[in-house]
C-alpha cells in the first residue's frame, strides 16, 4: 500500500476520533456544569439568569393567570400575595384585567392599610405569630425587646423542666436571641443579623413554614451550641413565671454557648430578609430544604427581590442553575472545546512549520 495513501488513511482516522471528541466534550461538561462540579471554576453570576428567568416565566404563566392568582389573594385577605403577582407582572411585562388593577389599587387606599396594619401588628407582637407583613413585623419587634425569647423560654422551657416533650429549635432559638441580643448591644449592632435570623425562624417554626430539611439543620446547629441537660438545670433552678429572673438565668447561661455553627444560617437568613422583607422570608421557608439551599434561595433573592417566592411558587424551581438554559450550560462547554481545539491547533501549527524548515534545510 502506498506511504502516502495510508498517512491518508491515519489522517481521517484522526479526524474521526476528533469530531467524535467535540460532540462528546460539551455533552460531557454540560453534565459536569448540572451537577455542580464545575462551581469552583464557573461562578453563578458570570452567566446572565435573569432574562431566562423572564422566558421561563412568560412561559409558565400570563396577564390572565396572574389577575386570577391576585383576585384569589384579595378573596383570602392575602393582600401581600397579590402585591407579588402584580410585581411578576410587571416584571415580565404582562398587563393585568383591569377589573384586577382596580381592585388592587382600592385594596392600597391608606384607610383600608392602616387598619389592617393596625391589627396586624398587635396580633404579632403578643402571639409572636401572623400571617401578613405586619404581623410578622410586631413579631419581630417582640423579639428584638427580647420579650418573645423571655416569654417563649418561659414556655418551652418548663416543658424541659418538667420532663415533657418541648422544641428544641424554639428554645434553642431563644437563648441564641438573648446572646445575641447582648452582643448587639456590647457591640453597637454587630449581632443584629443573628437577632434578625433568630426571630424569623422562630416565626416561621411557629407558624408551619419551616421545611423538616431545614428544621434539621437548624435544630443540628443549636445542639452544638446549646447543652440543653445543662440548660435544663438551670431552668430548674429559677422561677420561670418571673420575666426578669427568666432573662437574667438565661442570659448569663448563654454567654458560654458558641454560636459558630448557627451564625452562618442566621446570617443567611438576615440577608434574605434584606431582600425579601420579613413575611416573604418566613413565606419562602417553604421551598427550603436545607441549610445549603437556604444560602442559595438567598442567593437567588439577590436578584429577584420580593418575586422570588412567586417565582419559585410559579416555575417550581429554586435555584438560579436551574433557569440556566442549556444553551447556556453549552456555551460553557463550548469555551472548553474551543480552548481544546486551539491547543491542538497550535500543536499542529508547530509540527507543521518543523515540517517544512526540515523540508527546506534537506533541499538546501
Amino acid at each position: 500500500m502506498p506511504r502516502g495513501f495510508q498517512h491518508g488513511r491515519s489522517c481521517m482516522r484522526f479526524l474521526f476520533t476528533l469530531v467524535i471528541f467535540l460532540l462528546v466534550l460539551p455533552l460531557v461538561f454540560l453534565f459536569a456544569f448540572q451537577q455542580g462540579l464545575l462551581d469552583d471554576y464557573v461562578a453563578d453570576d458570570e452567566i446572565p439568569a435573569e432574562p431566562f428567568i423572564i422566558a421561563e416565566l412568560r412561559q409558565e404563566t400570563s396577564g390572565a393567570d396572574l389577575s386570577r392568582r391576585i383576585d384569589k389573594a384579595l378573596d383570602e385577605n392575602a393582600y401581600d400575595d397579590a402585591v407579588m403577582y402584580a410585581e411578576i407582572a410587571n416584571y415580565i411585562e404582562e398587563p393585568l384585567n383591569a377589573d384586577t388593577a382596580m381592585r388592587l389599587e382600592a385594596e392600597d387606599a391608606y384607610a383600608r392599610r392602616l387598619t389592617r396594619n393596625t391589627t396586624s401588628f398587635a396580633q404579632g407582637f403578643v402571639t409572636g405569630e401572623g400571617n401578613d407583613t405586619p404581623a410578622f413585623m410586631g413579631a419581630v419587634a417582640s423579639d428584638l425587646t427580647v420579650i418573645g425569647d423571655v416569654r417563649d423560654i418561659g414556655s418551652e422551657g418548663a416543658k424541659l423542666a418538667r420532663g415533657e416533650e418541648y422544641s428544641k429549635m424554639i428554645l434553642g432559638l431563644s437563648v441564641v436571641g438573648l446572646a445575641a441580643t447582648t452582643a448587639t448591644v456590647a457591640t453597637g449592632g454587630g449581632g443584629l443579623p443573628a437577632r434578625i435570623g433568630v426571630s424569623l425562624l422562630k416565626i416561621a417554626r411557629k407558624t408551619g413554614t419551616i421545611t423538616a430539611g431545614l428544621t434539621r439543620d437548624v435544630t443540628r446547629a443549636l445542639q452544638e451550641a446549646v447543652n440543653f441537660e445543662k440548660l435544663g438545670g438551670t431552668l430548674r433552678a429559677v422561677d420561670l413565671t418571673n420575666p426578669q429572673a427568666t432573662r437574667r438565668a438565661v442570659t448569663e447561661y448563654a454567654d458560654g454557648i458558641s454560636m459558630a455553627r448557627i451564625t452562618p444560617i442566621l446570617d443567611d437568613v438576615a440577608v434574605l430578609e434584606k431582600s425579601v422583607g420579613p413575611a416573604e422570608t418566613v413565606r419562602v421557608m417553604r421551598y427550603v430544604d436545607s441549610a445549603d439551599d437556604l444560602a442559595r434561595v438567598t442567593k437567588m433573592s439577590g436578584t429577584l427581590g420580593t418575586k422570588t417566592r412567586g417565582i419559585i411558587e410559579i416555575t417550581g424551581k429554586t435555584s438560579l442553575r436551574a433557569f440556566k438554559t442549556a444553551w447556556n450550560l453549552l456555551l460553557v462547554a463550548l469555551e472548553f472545546v474551543w480552548a481544546i481545539v486551539a491547543g491542538i491547533g497550535a500543536l499542529f501549527a508547530t509540527a507543521l512549520g518543523r515540517r517544512v524548515v526540515r523540508g527546506r534545510r534537506q533541499r538546501a
